[in-house]
C-alpha cells in the first residue's frame, strides 16, 4: 500500500509475524523516498483492533470496532528525511489478551452460551503501522498485520 501522493513508500520488515504475549517484535522500517521531505516525525505503532459482531432479533447484523491496545514509538524526529533504516523492538505486554473476561461458574457459562446462540462472534486484528508524519500533506504509511495469540 504506498500513501503519501507518489513522495515514496515505507516498507515493514519484521524478523516473523506470529507472537505470544510477552513476546518482543522486532524489525526494522525502510523508507525509500523519491526526494528529501520534510516532515515531523517517524514512528512505529502497535495496535490490537477487536471487531465484534451480533445478530439483532430484528434480522439485522451490528458490527463494531473498538482499540484494545495501541502502543506508538517514535523512530525518529522532526527533519528532512531522505530515506534509510530504522530499527526497532517493541514488546508485547504479557497481559494482553485478557481484556474480555468472562465470569467464572453458573454466570459465566450463561453468558457465553448467550453469545453462542445470538451468533455473536468477536475477533482480534493485530498490526504494525509505520508512519511518516508530513505537515500540510499525505503521510507516507504502511501496515502490516501480524498475530498475536
Amino acid at each position: 500500500m504506498v500513501f503519501g501522493l507518489g513522495k515514496g513508500h515505507i516498507e515493514i520488515l519484521l524478523d516473523r509475524y506470529d507472537f505470544s504475549p510477552g513476546d518482543k517484535i522486532t524489525g526494522k522500517v525502510s523508507l525509500k523516498l523519491k526526494k528529501p521531505v520534510n516532515a515531523k516525525q517517524l514512528r512505529i505503532v502497535l495496535v490490537g483492533e477487536k471487531t465484534s459482531k451480533s445478530y439483532k432479533s430484528s434480522g439485522g447484523r451490528s458490527s463494531h470496532k473498538e482499540i484494545i491496545h495501541r502502543f506508538e514509538m517514535p523512530l525518529d524526529g522532526e527533519k528532512e528525511y531522505n530515506g534509510g533504516e530504522y530499527p526497532f523492538e517493541i514488546k508485547i505486554p504479557g497481559n494482553v489478551l485478557q481484556t474480555d473476561l468472562v465470569p467464572e461458574g453458573a454466570v459465566g457459562e450463561a453468558v457465553k452460551a448467550l453469545n453462542f446462540l445470538s451468533g455473536a462472534s468477536t475477533r482480534i486484528n493485530w498490526y504494525i503501522q509505520a508512519s511518516l508524519d508530513v505537515p500540510r500533506g499525505f503521510d507516507v504509511t504502511k501496515k502490516v498485520q501480524i498475530t498475536v495469540g
